[in-house]
Parts: structure tokens; sequence; C-alpha cells
């Protein structure tokens, strides 16, 4: 790439870049001034509002308010986890800073290709399908420790999960070009499913990430049966198939969970 490519790639991309310097000042701040958490928290969402619309050409459209929902998920578990998680290093910290600002760009990025392209491209609908489970998943394990944390009620975790897994279903539906003629059916059952898991594993004694990883294997599973369904793709092989990669990823988090729970306890 010569240095002319080199500067019209900049200068095309200048917002996702200014973004992505603001939020790395922000997130910084935070962790080593976290006294100040509710200011920062206000500065970084409201740098995300003015952003969203600045990279949606100054538009407020279907498009923008669901970029901007999308980012502030992302960005906010991201705070949570790190303000809550009580990481013993330094560079674990930084790690997560740096994973959230890479993640978030790339749903800048893709977003400010939709709009350029008018559509979605497969590459972007597979990664940020991915993208949309590390959220749910970093998420999750955020609003645990938040509920642990200051004592809440599970009122609020329950809500929560259910506003995030609507989200999730519809960004999904959004890129995938499914009909939303039954949108909210769908995203009824789902939300009720997860509450109820959420309820259900709430007091279990295993881990905060074995409770959210098995939340994730919940809406991975029902948000592929309804794409495929909606497509008229499902056949009794797939539900086989997704059926043994269900069973195969739960015994997964059993073996690990007790691979972790032995060695800590040699």
């Amino acid at each position: 790439m010569n240095k002319p490519a080199i500067l019209d790639w900049l200068w095309h991309y200048r917002k996702l870049l200014l973004l992505g310097l603001g939020l790395l000042l922000l997130l910084e701040l935070l962790y080593f001034i976290p006294g100040l958490l509710g200011w920062w928290v206000l500065i970084i969402f409201s740098l995300v509002t003015v952003f969203s619309w600045w990279i949606s050409n100054l538009t407020f459209n279907k498009a923008m308010w669901l970029f901007m929902g999308e980012l502030s998920w992302i960005i906010l578990g991201g705070i949570g986890f790190l303000s809550l998680s009580l990481l013993p290093m330094l560079w674990q910290a930084q790690l997560v800073i740096f994973m959230i600002i890479i993640i978030s760009w790339l749903i800048a990025y893709w977003h400010q290709n939709h709009i350029d392209y008018s559509q979605w491209s497969l590459v972007a609908i597979n990664w940020l399908g991915l993208i949309d489970l590390v959220a749910l998943f970093v998420a999750t394990v955020a609003l645990l420790l938040a509920v642990q944390f200051y004592s809440l009620g599970v009122f609020w975790l329950v809500t929560g999960v259910a506003l995030q897994l609507v989200l999730a279903l519809y960004l999904l539906f959004w890129r995938r070009g499914l009909s939303f003629k039954k949108f909210w059916l769908y995203a009824l059952v789902l939300a009720l499913l997860g509450q109820q898991l959420v309820w259900i594993t709430y007091a279990w004694h295993k881990s905060i990430y074995f409770k959210a990883f098995l939340l994730l294997i919940m809406y991975y599973l029902y948000s592929d049966f309804v794409a495929y369904y909606l497509k008229g793709n499902l056949t009794v092989k797939i539900i086989w198939e997704y059926i043994a990669i269900a069973v195969f990823l739960v015994l997964v988090l059993f073996f690990f969970d007790f691979i972790f729970l032995f060695i800590f306890n040699i």
C-alpha cells in the first residue's frame, strides 16, 4: 500500500480513529481514578452518542440507534467487568481496556462500511454475530458481579439479561435480513427462557463465568434455530446437529469447571 492510499484510508476512517482515542483516554482515566466512575460513564455515553451520530453521517435513523445501542452494550458491559472484577494485575486491566477498544472499533468499522455500501457483507455479519456473543457473555458477567457487589435484587439481573437478549436478537434479524413479522413473539420467548435460566442458576454454587456461558449457549442455539426456521432451512438433521453441539458445549463447560475446582482445592 503506497503512502497516498494510507492517507486516504486514515482520512476515510478518521471518525473511527478519534472514537478509539477518546475511548482509550476515558477508560484509562476510569481505571486510575475510579472514584469518579459515574462521571466517566456519563462522559463515555455522551461520546458514544455523538460519534454514533457523526459516523452515521449526522442522521437519526434506525441504523444509527442500533449502532449506538450495540456500541453502548459492549462498552458498558466492558466497564462493568473492568470495574467489578477487581483484576489484581495492571496488565490484566490494560488487556480488558484494549479488548473494549478493539471490539468497539470493529463495530464502528463495519457500521461505516454498511453506510458506505448500503449493505452488510457476509464477513461483517459473521464477525458481528461473534462480537455480539462476546458482548452477551461480558455484559452478563458484569450484571452478575453488580448484583453481588451492590446487593441488588434478582429483578435487576433478570431485567438486564432480558433486555440484552432482545437487543442481540434484533441485531441478528436486522443484519441477516430476516422478517420482523413475528419478531416480538420470538423475542418474548427468548427473554422468558433467559430469565428462567438466570433465575434457576442464580443461587447455584457455580461461578459467575459458568452461569454466563450457559446463557450464551442458550442464546446461540435459540437464535440459530429461529434463523434457520425463518429461512426455511430448519431440518431434522440440523436440529440433531445443534442438540449435539449443545450437549458437547455443556459437557466441556462442566469438565473445565471440575478441573479448575480440582486444581483450586489441591
